[in-house]
């Protein structure tokens, strides 16, 4: 879907949509732990295993956050569990404040280990009646930690809604 921006839109006014996932928030470490098993599932499984990613029902959706893929070579979101982000052009991303953000989180994945981004970003939602997300209109502060996948051409990454911590501390976080 090239006009991802407007369907964000459309989809975030649908009636009928609530805010999703468990009432604890997802943590930092959670956040790496995942990102690090996606990477690993992706090395392992390939092109084949980009489809799980894509659904809200697989082991990386969880808490209050979910994996999404990226393919910066090609300037695509590869799979991501809400729909109106899937096919995505990274290069053209903007986030509530106007930033250019895809690009911001395909250079975090570049460094060995990855590394934490912060963006302005729009909440998802469930889509009452269904089990899909839907991104709402409210927009905040987004920390991403995205991690190059080995042999691939992807980067996976996963975040938290998070308006206080900073980016220096979520990377000191990596090394342990």
């Amino acid at each position: 879907m090239r006009n991802w921006q407007t369907a964000i839109v459309v989809a975030g006014l649908v009636a009928g949509t609530t805010p999703i996932f468990a009432e604890e928030p997802v943590t930092a470490d959670e956040i790496i732990a995942k990102v690090r098993e996606a990477a690993a599932y992706l090395a392992k499984e390939g092109e084949a295993g980009l489809a799980t990613f894509d659904r809200t029902d697989s082991d990386f959706v969880w808490k209050d956050s979910y994996i999404f893929v990226y393919d910066c070579d090609s300037d695509v979101i590869a799979a991501h569990p809400v729909a109106a982000s899937r096919d995505a052009i990274i290069s053209e991303l903007r986030g509530g404040d106007g930033g250019d953000f895809g690009n911001v989180l395909c250079a975090a994945a570049e460094p060995d280990g990855g590394s934490w981004a912060e963006y302005d970003w729009l909440r998802p939602v469930a889509e009452a009646g269904t089990d899909g997300l839907v991104y709402h209109d409210v927009h905040a502060r987004k920390v991403s930690y995205m991690l190059a996948v080995e042999g691939t051409p992807w980067q996976v990454g996963a975040g938290m809604f998070d308006e206080d911590t900073s980016i220096e501390s979520l990377n000191t976080l990596l090394a342990q």
